[in-house]
């Protein structure tokens, strides 16, 4: 693996918007804007609601893209990540839905950050 960062290639990303002549880098500089873009996209939830993780931004191993999760609960105040490391990936996020999943066959609860969540229309 190289030591200089100029070194460092990515790998080839293919976005619909981006231009095929790209580098890989333009290519994922382009992909985090369209994922940072997709995770400011509001949706209003309520109880009984279906939804699902937007697309790459899943980050949490419990429920896969296209799976449902009801609703359990909007929460009127975030509550924040105890992750105690400030470098960790769910440090101060904020969780402000539950939502209901099928684990192993029973009903589990979990807080999410409903902003990675769209709604799941049939």
């Amino acid at each position: 693996m190289p030591n200089d960062r100029t070194e460092r290639t990515f790998p080839a990303i293919r976005l619909a918007e981006t231009d095929e002549t790209a580098s890989p880098v333009q290519a994922r500089m382009a992909l985090l804007k369209q994922l940072a873009a997709r995770m400011d996209e509001q949706h209003s939830f309520a109880k009984g609601d279906f939804v699902r993780w937007k697309p790459g931004l899943r980050n949490r191993n419990f429920l896969d893209y296209d799976e449902p999760a009801i609703v359990a609960a909007v929460l009127p105040a975030p509550v924040f990540a105890p992750e105690s490391a400030g470098s960790g990936p769910y440090f101060q996020e904020p969780l402000n839905l539950v939502i209901g999943v099928f684990l192993e066959d029973d009903l589990a609860e979990f807080r999410v950050d409903q902003r990675r969540f769209e709604p799941m229309t049939f």
